[in-house]
């Protein structure tokens, strides 16, 4: 079995890439959506049609198209990691202690709190931390591939401790993005002084997720 220290985990996830995912030739069906390009510039409104409908060329604020609510499946509510994201965590990434002065967990802001026990689900990418020839038992969802964080290390509120129950493993899966589904621990996880992570999940189920 192989065991890593997420933060020695994602260190070497960071500043690494797997170079053989750029020989192999591809094998099955190529996922992913064609890389379309950059929309043309909006032409500028006139002062007074930007006056009455604003610099969008929105009748009125009731007028925007409504935002989506966020989805749900099986009593499951869809939670992004631009929202687990959304504050500054101020965290040290090599001694993993929280800074002078700073509000330990009273850094994270209400309504990322309010996961806490809720039942939701997260898409992202596995990088598995605990492993064997049987499968992954602990890995870390992360919103990106490992080798794409261009040599910077997560910050901690940019992963999820994903951990199997009991002896169950899960196939590794590197390309395609998976969902997994449970209910969210959010708060400081400790060793001694060192927080190991912020967001945790024990999976009631792990599936490759629709093309995003």
């Amino acid at each position: 079995m192989r065991t890593l220290f997420p933060i020695a985990a994602l260190a070497l996830l960071g500043g690494c890439t797997d170079e053989r995912a750029v020989d192999a030739e591809p094998s099955g069906d190529i996922r992913g959506r064609p890389i379309a390009s950059a929309p043309a510039a909006k032409p500028k409104l006139p002062p007074e049609v930007v006056t009455l409908t604003g610099a969008n060329g929105i009748n009125l604020a009731g007028d925007a198209p409504p935002v989506d609510p966020p989805k749900e499946k099986n009593g499951h509510r869809e939670v992004k990691f631009e929202l687990l994201t959304s504050y500054d965590y101020e965290w040290s990434q090599t001694t993993g202690i929280v800074a002078p002065g700073a509000a330990g967990g009273a850094q994270i802001p209400p309504e990322v709190r309010a996961l806490d026990r809720a039942k939701v689900f997260i898409v992202g990418y596995m990088q598995p931390i605990d492993f064997d020839n049987e499968g992954v038992r602990t890995f870390l969802l992360t919103n990106y591939p490992g080798g794409c964080c261009f040599g910077m290390v997560p910050r901690l509120n940019e992963w999820v401790e994903v951990s199997l129950a009991g002896d169950e493993r899960v196939e590794y899966s590197y390309f395609d993005a998976i969902e997994i589904h449970g209910k969210l621990e959010v708060g400081e996880a400790k060793s001694g002084e060192v927080v190991t992570s912020l967001y945790r999940m024990t999976p009631d189920k792990i599936e490759i997720a629709d093309a995003r």
